[in-house]
C-alpha cells in the first residue's frame, strides 16, 4: 500500500476546513436552551484560546487524499454514546445514529471510503480513504469529519428536545478530531487491530474482579442476590422502585450460552422456566426479606434504599468502585452491619484509589450480572445504565420482567 503525500505550506492554514459544518453543530443552540448564549466566552476570550490551542494537523500531510486513521472525542470525555458489556460495546440510540452514519458516510461524499470502524461510550475511532479526486477540498478530510459532526449534532440535539440524549452542551462533540496517516499495509492492518480489540481492552486493561477488595461477611455473595439500580440525578423523593427481571432457572442459563438458533426457548428451557416459577412462587416474602441486596448505592434513589435496608436490619452488599474507605472513615451504621454478619463491602480497587466513571459503570454490570432479580428506581434515557440494563436483560427471565 502506498500513500502519496504533496506537501505545502497551504494545508498549515487550511486546518479550519469543513467550517459550515462546525457552524451548524453551533446552530440553534440559543433556541434549545436560552442561557447558552451566556455562557458562551467572550470575543476576547475565543481569540485567546484559538491563539493558544495546539495545531492537531500536521503542516507536511496534504489532507486531500491518503488514507487516514481518525479519533473523535465525545465532549468532555463524556460517555454519552452507550456501554462497554463485556467485550462489545452496546449502543444507545445516539451511538446507533453515529454508526448508521459511518456506515453511509461513503454514500454521501463519493471517493469516501470507510474501512473499518468503532464507536465507544466516548469516542469514535474510524478508518477513511480518500481518493484522490479534481473536485476534492483542500482540506478534504477535514471537510468530511466537519460534515459528519455537524449532522450528529443535529440528530442529537432533536434526541435531547425530546429527553433521549444526556445533555452535554451544544454539540456531542470535543473540539478538533486526531488523525494519524496511514502509509503502509501494516500501519493499516495495526490499525485494523486496534479497532477491532477496543472493546476488550476498554475494562480488561483497566480494571479487576469487582470482589477484589472486601470488608464484611464475603459468605453474602453466595446468598440469592437482589440487585438495585437507578441513574445519577433523580431525586430520592421520586423512588418508585419496579422490578425489571427475575432470572429463570439454570437449565435455561444452559440453553442460553449453547447458543440456541431460535427465538423460542426449547421445550426442554420452558420446562425448566416453569418449575423455576413454581419454585419461586413459593419463596414467600418471608424469605424474599432475608435476601441480600446488591448495589454500588451511590445515586441518591440508590442510598435511598440503602438507608431503608439499614433501618429494617436487612442483608446487603455494597459496592465501592473507588476503594473501600478503611473501617474508622464508614458510616457507622454500615460498620455495625459488617460487624454483625449483615453486610459486605467489595472494590475492585484498593482504599483511597478514587472514584472512575468508567470503573463505575463496571461495577454496576457486576450488580446486573450476578443478581437473581433486578429492581430500578429511575433510569434515565441515553444514559449508560440504560444500555446496560437494555444489554444484559436474560434471555430467559420470568413473567414479570419488563424493560425500563
Amino acid at each position: 500500500m502506498t500513500n502519496e503525500n504533496i506537501a505545502g505550506p497551504e494545508a498549515r492554514h487550511d486546518e479550519r476546513a469543513g467550517a459550515e459544518a462546525r457552524h451548524d453543530e453551533r446552530a440553534g443552540a440559543a433556541a434549545r436552551q436560552p442561557s447558552a448564549e451566556a455562557r458562551q466566552p467572550s470575543a476576547e476570550a475565543r481569540h485567546e484560546e484559538k491563539k493558544h490551542r495546539p495545531m492537531l494537523r500536521n503542516a507536511n500531510i496534504n489532507y486531500s487524499h491518503g488514507t487516514f486513521f481518525v479519533t473523535i472525542q465525545a465532549a468532555f470525555n463524556k460517555t454519552i454514546f452507550g456501554a462497554i458489556v463485556g467485550d462489545k460495546s452496546v449502543l444507545n440510540e445516539l451511538g446507533k445514529a453515529i454508526q448508521e452514519s459511518l456506515q453511509s458516510l461513503g454514500e454521501r461524499y463519493p471517493g469516501t471510503e470507510v474501512i473499518e470502524f468503532i464507536v465507544m461510550p466516548n469516542h469514535v475511532h474510524v478508518i477513511l480513504r480518500l481518493a484522490r479526486r479534481r473536485d476534492n477540498h483542500k482540506h478534504q478530510l477535514g471537510y468530511v469529519i466537519g460534515r459528519f459532526k455537524g449532522w450528529i449534532s443535529k440528530i442529537y440535539r432533536d434526541m435531547l428536545a425530546q429527553g433521549q440524549a444526556v445533555d452535554v452542551g451544544p454539540t456531542p462533540w470535543q473540539r478538533d478530531y486526531w488523525d494519524k496517516l496511514v502509509t503502509t499495509d501494516e500501519q493499516l492492518e495495526a490499525y485494523r487491530r486496534y479497532i477491532r480489540q477496543n472493546p476488550t481492552k476498554w475494562t480488561r486493561d483497566r480494571f479487576g474482579a469487582v470482589t477484589a477488595h472486601s470488608f464484611g461477611e464475603i459468605g453474602l455473595l453466595n446468598a440469592r442476590l437482589i440487585g438495585f439500580v437507578a441513574s445519577q440525578g433523580a431525586w430520592a423523593e421520586e423512588l418508585k422502585p419496579r422490578l425489571l427481571w427475575r432470572k429463570a432457572g439454570p437449565e435455561a442459563r444452559h440453553d442460553e450460552k449453547a447458543g440456541t438458533e431460535t427465538r423460542q426457548p426449547s421445550s426442554e428451557a420452558r420446562h425448566a422456566q416453569e418449575a423455576h416459577h413454581a419454585q419461586e412462587a413459593h419463596h414467600d416474602e418471608e424469605a424474599r426479606q432475608n435476601d441480600p441486596v446488591i448495589s454500588t448505592f451511590t445515586s441518591a434513589q440508590e442510598r435511598a434504599i440503602l438507608s431503608k435496608l439499614l433501618a429494617k436490619g436487612r442483608r446487603f452488599v455494597k459496592i465501592y468502585p473507588g476503594g473501600i474507605p478503611p473501617p474508622e472513615m464508614l458510616e457507622p451504621e454500615v460498620a455495625e452491619a459488617c460487624k454483625a454478619g449483615n453486610a459486605l463491602l467489595i472494590s475492585p480497587v484498593p482504599t483511597g484509589t478514587g472514584i472512575n466513571k468508567q470503573r463505575a459503570v463496571w461495577c454496576n454490570e457486576y450488580v446486573l450480572k450476578n443478581s437473581a432479580e433486578v429492581w430500578a428506581g429511575e433510569i434515565t434515557p441515553g444514559h449508560t445504565l440504560e444500555s446496560l440494563v437494555k444489554a444484559l436483560r436474560p434471555r430467559y427471565a420470568g413473567p414479570e420482567a419488563r424493560q425500563p
